[in-house]
């Protein structure tokens, strides 16, 4: 029986969540057109052994695949590799999906030929209270549209990981290469983009995605510590989007987001809150602005109109007179 979706689960270290991710998952009716890959990413604790367990409990749906680590995305990349569902859908192993949902969700994937789906989830704490619901305008559940027109003027275009799913063989036919290490998730989300061209709004609110948990890398500590990360990944999306006139609503879209993606580089990199005071920021934020001159002038010249602040552009102002506004202002 064809597998209607395969759901990529990347594992490091998520013994005390990992669990209830894969009860979420496997607790449907579903279950012979679901597959589920569990990537352990050179766990140290428990994890491991916990995804053998729920493979020896489900065999029809859970297989493991355990790897050096190698990064989230390098995960993510492997499990693409190796899905054979007719679509694919990320999943961290500290989150979960509402499981009476994805049951619907499976079977609504029968009649669907979209190249990306968008479905509303929930943002939760760690004890599962909801604390913000992230929804799409009710009117295109059930839909699907050109992106290029949706993106052009029917509806605002807001896509995370945790909303979108891809026609698998989409991912495999342009060999997509999602960035290996922390911030891939970016990647994900935009490069495929390029190769979409229609687009469907499920109404199954399906994702969990828990904010709060110590260590994420959206946290002030986690850019602090892989900033390196965060500019590889705009470096690669920016050399993708970013340098050259847009023709198109999705390329327009690309880059935009290039030149927020940049703004919030020279975010981290002068902000003594995020990395500007951090040794070695001063180096790293001249060669960032070099790049951006010299490969993506369109990029370089958007981001000092995207940020502003107090009525100035720190950005402007630091390229003139090398003066960080952030650094006086905190």
């Amino acid at each position: 029986m064809e597998k209607l979706l395969t759901i990529g689960i990347p594992v490091y270290n998520m013994e005390k969540y990992l669990a209830r991710c894969l009860n979420s998952v496997t607790s449907i009716k579903n279950c012979m057109r679901c597959e589920i890959l569990v990537v352990n990413d050179g766990s140290t604790d428990n994890s491991l052994q916990i995804a053998r367990d729920f493979e020896k409990r489900y065999p029809e749906m859970v297989r493991v695949i355990d790897k050096p680590n190698g990064g989230w995305g390098s995960a993510i990349k492997r499990s693409i590799e190796e899905a054979r569902g007719k679509y694919y859908k990320s999943l961290d192993s500290d989150d979960w999906f509402i499981s009476e949902h994805l049951d619907g969700f499976i079977h609504e994937l029968e009649s669907i030929e979209a190249d990306m789906i968008l479905a509303p989830y929930n943002e939760v704490d760690e004890d599962g209270n909801i604390t913000a619901e992230r929804s799409f305008s009710p009117e295109f559940y059930g839909q699907t549209l050109d992106l290029n027109e949706y993106i052009g003027g029917l509806g605002t275009f807001r896509k995370t990981i945790h909303a979108v799913a891809y026609r698998t063989d989409l991912l495999k036919t342009h060999n997509f290469s999602v960035w290996e290490k922390f911030y891939g998730d970016i990647d994900y989300i935009n490069t495929p983009l390029k190769y979409v061209r229609t687009i469907y709004f499920s109404p199954f609110r399906l994702y969990q995605y828990m904010l709060g948990r110590a260590g994420q890398s959206v946290s002030v500590a986690g850019y602090r510590k892989h900033i390196n990360d965060y500019l590889s990944v705009a470096r690669k999306l920016i050399k993708a989007c970013g340098v050259k006139t847009p023709t198109t609503p999705v390329e327009n879209y690309l880059l935009e987001d290039s030149i927020s993606i940049a703004t919030f580089a020279y975010k981290l990199l002068m902000s003594p809150k995020l990395c500007g005071s951090e040794k070695g920021s001063h180096a790293q934020l001249e060669a960032f602005d070099r790049f951006l001159k010299t490969e993506a002038p369109i990029v370089y010249k958007g981001v000092a109109k995207k940020s502003i602040r107090h009525g100035v552009s720190p950005i402007s102002l630091w390229r003139i007179s090398r003066l960080n506004i952030y650094k006086i202002l905190g």
